[in-house]
C-alpha cells in the first residue's frame, strides 16, 4: 500500500519535479491481471553487433510472420515494450531493442541519428523481423520517433511504414539540436531509495504506478562504488546527450520526400505535442498520413493509456500499411 504521497521537491528554485514510486518505498504497486499476463509472455533474448557496439533486443513471436520493431524514447530501453509489444505478436514477429548508450547496449564516444537507424535495420534483420519477406512497420516513442525519422530517410524502400509516437516535427530553425542537462551517474544506497527517485521527463505523475515501477526496476543496475560499497545506479549513459551528434537537416525538410508510409499518434494532453506543433506536422507530412490522438494521454501515452494505445496500434497495422513483399 502507498506509504507517503509522491515527493515533489523545488531545490534553487528549478521546476518542481515528480517522483511517482516515491509513496511506495521500493514495493511493487499492485498490478492488474492484463498487465500480468501481457508481461508473462518472456520474449527471446539477442543481440547484434553495429559499428563495433553490442546491441541488445528482445522477440516476440514467430520470425516467421510479418514484422513489427519498437523503439523507446531518449534515456530509456527495450522494457518500456514488454506490455505492449506481446499484445502486438499474435499474427507478427514483434522486436524491442537496446538503442547504444540505453539499457543493456553498449555505450559509444559519439551517438549520430545515423548509426541509430542502422541500429535499428541490423537488429529488425537479425531478429527475424526481415524474414517473412513483407518489409517491416517500425514504431519509435519520442526520441524513437525521431529515430524512425532517420530511419524513413534512409531506409524508407525497405520498410512497410514508420510510426512516431509523439515526437514534435518544429519548423526548421525551431527543431532542437543542442544537449539537455547531464542526467544519471548518481549512485544510490540500495534500490529502494533510487526507484523513489525515478521521474518521467516531461514531469508528470501517472494513474498506472504498476507500470512506471516495472520501467524503472529495469532502468537499474547494480554498482560497486570505488570504496567498495554497493549500490544502484541507471543503466544509460549519464553522457549521453553531451556525445549527441544531431543532424544537419530537420524533418521537416524530407519527410514528404522519405519512400515509406507515415503515421503519427501523439498523447491528447501531450506537454510536447500540442495543439499547434500538431497542426504544423498536418502542413508538412504528406497528404493522408494518420495522425491519431489518444485521448487522456500524457507524453508517455503508452504508460497513461496503455490499452488505448495497444488498440490504436492494432487497427493501424491490420488496415495499414498494405503489405508490401
Amino acid at each position: 500500500m502507498p506509504k507517503t504521497k509522491p515527493t515533489v521537491d523545488n531545490p534553487d528554485g528549478r521546476p518542481e519535479r515528480t517522483f511517482p514510486l516515491a509513496r511506495y518505498g521500493g514495493d511493487r504497486p499492485p498490478r492488474p491481471g492484463w498487465f500480468e499476463a501481457l508481461i508473462g509472455n518472456e520474449p527471446e533474448p539477442g543481440e547484434s553487433e553495429v559499428e563495433g557496439a553490442r546491441i541488445t533486443w528482445q522477440r516476440w513471436g514467430d520470425p516467421g510472420k510479418p514484422g513489427v520493431v519498437l523503439v523507446h524514447g531518449g534515456v530509456a530501453h527495450m522494457k518500456w515494450w514488454d506490455f505492449i509489444g506481446p499484445a502486438l505478436a499474435k499474427h507478427r514477429c514483434v522486436t524491442a531493442l537496446n538503442l547504444s548508450g540505453m539499457g543493456e547496449s553498449d555505450w559509444r564516444d559519439e551517438y549520430r541519428q545515423e548509426i541509430y537507424a542502422r541500429e535499428v535495420m541490423t537488429a529488425a534483420k537479425d531478429s527475424g523481423a526481415m524474414k517473412s519477406g513483407v518489409k517491416p512497420v517500425m514504431i519509435g516513442h519520442s526520441f524513437g520517433g525521431f529515430v524512425m525519422m532517420e530511419l524513413a530517410r534512409q531506409f524508407g524502400e525497405e520498410i512497410g511504414g514508420a510510426v512516431i509516437l509523439d515526437s514534435p516535427i518544429r519548423p526548421p530553425g525551431e527543431q532542437r539540436r543542442s544537449a539537455p542537462p547531464k542526467r544519471g551517474g548518481r549512485i544510490y544506497k540500495d534500490l529502494p531509495e533510487a526507484l523513489a527517485r525515478f521521474r518521467l521527463l516531461p514531469d508528470q505523475d501517472c494513474e498506472n504506478p504498476y507500470i512506471v515501477d516495472h520501467i524503472a526496476r529495469h532502468s537499474l543496475k547494480p554498482v560497486t562504488t570505488g570504496e567498495g560499497e554497493q549500490g544502484w545506479t541507471w543503466k544509460f549513459d549519464p553522457a549521453l546527450w553531451q556525445k549527441m551528434q544531431y543532424p544537419d537537416h530537420a524533418p521537416a525538410e524530407y519527410l514528404k520526400d522519405v519512400a515509406c508510409p507515415l503515421a503519427v499518434m501523439r498523447g491528447e494532453i501531450s506537454a510536447l505535442l500540442t495543439g499547434e506543433v500538431w497542426r504544423y506536422m498536418a502542413s508538412i507530412l504528406p497528404e493522408g498520413t494518420p495522425m491519431i490522438s489518444i485521448p487522456e494521454a500524457r507524453h508517455h501515452l503508452m504508460l497513461d493509456q496503455p490499452l488505448a494505445l495497444i488498440a490504436a496500434l492494432r487497427t493501424l497495422l491490420s488496415a495499414w500499411p498494405r503489405p508490401q513483399s
